[in-house]
């Protein structure tokens, strides 16, 4: 909680938190209310949406808003290394930093995806309609 706190809302954490499988204290699941408390006893940061803002960081949501895509092929362009993302645990949500959105790579490949223009492809010469699996012959 302590790396997510003041960095995303109370109920972004405690989804997280829950996805990680955590209990409360008295093993209870996470609720708005109980990472509020908790981050007060504790002393930490609420969330402050104009931090992020100011740090020019977008959420996987975002960045799809930003760019006219929908979040799920942001994810995968996260999973390519497309676009450089970091969590702050497992299963929090992607943090962007909005510069990247404009950098060529990443323009090129949204275009390419809008277009429905097929990635440049390893060619492989030979029949390729033909499924080989390991241990059986090629075709006959």
């Amino acid at each position: 909680m302590q790396q997510m706190a003041g960095r995303f809302p109370d109920e972004v954490i405690a989804a997280t938190l829950n996805r990680l499988g955590l209990k409360t204290g008295a093993g209870n699941t996470w609720q708005k209310n109980r990472v509020c408390s908790f981050r007060q006893e504790r002393r930490l940061p609420g969330y402050d949406p104009s931090q992020a803002e100011a740090a020019g960081l977008l959420t996987a949501m975002e960045a799809a808003a930003k760019l006219g895509i929908d979040p799920r092929t942001v994810r995968t362009l996260i999973q390519e290394r497309v676009i450089p993302a970091d969590q702050a645990v497992r299963f929090a949500p992607w943090q962007i930093r909005g510069e990247v959105l404009k950098s060529p790579s990443v323009l090129d490949r949204v275009r390419r995806i809008k277009t429905r223009e097929a990635a440049p492809a390893n060619r492989v010469s030979g029949d390729t309609r033909t499924l080989l699996l390991p241990g059986l012959d090629g075709p006959e």
